[in-house]
């Protein structure tokens, strides 16, 4: 199947001679190609749906179709399949695992103790709540996290490492990562949080990075994290907070996340550098 995308792609570029020069303009531009596809791909939706009047989220799709025919293109069926193996590597050592599962959870569990202790706590989540956990997160694994984390950390981050430091590559992901989001900033995050969620996402993206190298560059523990902090987070804990308590618990999280994140980049220190760049 990914000698065939391969082919396909190859094919619609025209002869021979054509496609080298296409492929040699993309490969020196693989990142620019990615985002400008990603882009595309993810927000048709929503620009369709602003043209009939109506509001729509992003594709979550689009960061994984993009990331596989920029990769066929450029580097075919090898690199499609280090891509592919990035996205299966399940091997990372139960610590990893850990942290992959309960750091959103401890997070979320602090910030509703902060919440607490200054006397606008919350109250439990239902039954129902918890039993429509299992389902949500399988949800959101195969269909947000395999459709978003192939490509921010499959495909981006190794290539931004290979020339900048873990923090900068951060730095540089971080924005253009949140910018992928607006179809729905002021839907889904409403106008008050938008500056809490911008920080939980920094701060996210700087723990995905040092998670993504201390764990040989595996992007299924990405799926994993990602599909547990949508999990537990929007699908269980934020339902429990309504009117400015919702705001100013978006607030705290969103500080813990900056706070974890900025610990990881303590714990790698400048002198991890482009690690892993393949």
């Amino acid at each position: 199947m990914t000698n065939d995308l391969a082919i396909e792609s190859a094919a619609a570029l025209g002869p021979p001679a054509q496609r080298g020069k296409w492929r040699e303009a993309i490969a020196r531009r693989q990142l620019i190609a990615f985002f400008v596809l990603a882009f595309v791909f993810s927000w048709y939706p929503w620009i369709i749906a602003i043209w009939r009047g109506r509001t729509s989220g992003p594709n979550p799709l689009g960061p994984l179709i993009a990331a596989l025919i920029v990769t066929g293109l450029v580097e075919g069926r090898a690199g499609l399949r280090t891509l592919l193996g990035r996205m299966v590597r399940a091997r990372i050592g139960v610590r990893w695992y850990a942290i992959v599962f309960l750091l959103p959870v401890a997070l979320c569990a602090i910030a509703m103790a902060i919440m607490a202790a200054f006397g606008t706590g919350a109250v439990l989540p239902t039954a129902v709540a918890w039993r429509e956990l299992p389902d949500r997160f399988v949800f959101v694994f195969l269909f947000i996290g395999l459709g978003e984390e192939p490509g921010w950390r499959g495909f981006a981050l190794p290539r931004l490492q290979q020339k900048h430091t873990p923090l900068f590559a951060s730095l540089i992901l971080a924005p253009i990562w949140a910018l992928w989001h607006l179809p729905l900033l002021g839907n889904e995050f409403p106008l008050p949080v938008i500056p809490a969620f911008l920080i939980s996402l920094l701060g996210g993206t700087l723990i995905q990075t040092w998670l993504f190298n201390r764990t040989k560059g595996s992007v299924f523990a990405q799926m994993l994290f990602h599909a547990t902090v949508n999990t537990v987070g929007a699908g269980l804990i934020f339902p429990l907070f309504k009117g400015s308590t919702f705001v100013v618990f978006w607030y705290v999280y969103a500080a813990l996340w900056m706070i974890a994140g900025a610990f990881t980049v303590f714990l790698s220190g400048e002198a991890e550098v482009r690690s892993p760049s393949r």
